[in-house]
């Protein structure tokens, strides 16, 4: 084989190999949305469910700590 040839079959390979780890992170993030959009749904899981506008706002960083004086 040729050069080119040879370069050609490891560029096919490695497209290969980038596609099946595409495929396996596609999986992934597919699972971890369904995965919070279930919490969401379960009111026992802490930060998931509830109004997300008034968890957003919280507290001030610092407010729940006492101070060091």
């Amino acid at each position: 084989m040729t050069e080119h040839e040879d370069r050609a079959r490891d560029l096919e390979s490695e497209l290969d190999e980038m596609e099946e780890r595409s495929s396996k992170l596609e999986e992934e993030i597919d699972e971890a949305r369904d995965d919070w959009e279930r919490k969401k749904r379960d009111s026992s899981v802490p930060g998931a469910a509830g109004d997300p506008e008034a968890a957003e706002q919280g507290t001030e960083p610092g407010t729940n700590y006492p101070s060091k004086d």
